[in-house]
């Protein structure tokens, strides 16, 4: 599957949602000049499987958020301890 090329859209927002004949048509788009929408591309996901999609793009989008959060505040311990783990100015000073 690495040697598979896969398209890349870059998209903002969904335009359009319908259902007919069992698959549900959801269609993304780019913002353009004078808040208009340009469809960029079309999923087409069985009905009987549109909750499992939903769940896992939700899923994953809260396994990102939760990794950031926790890279924040590791960012944020280590700035926090840095001082801490500086020398005291008469220890530099004795070592003379």
């Amino acid at each position: 599957m690495t040697d598979e090329h896969l398209d890349e859209h870059f998209v903002e927002l969904v335009s359009s949602v319908s259902h007919a004949n069992g698959v549900f048509r959801i269609t993304l788009a780019q913002q353009v000049e004078g808040g208009t929408a340009r469809p960029i591309t079309r999923l087409l996901i069985p009905a009987n499987q549109l909750q499992a999609v939903l769940r896992g793009v939700a899923d994953g989008a809260n396994e990102i958020r939760e990794k950031l959060q926790n890279q924040a505040k590791d960012a944020g311990g280590k700035d926090a301890a840095a001082p801490a783990k500086k020398k005291p100015a008469g220890k530099a000073a004795a070592k003379k």
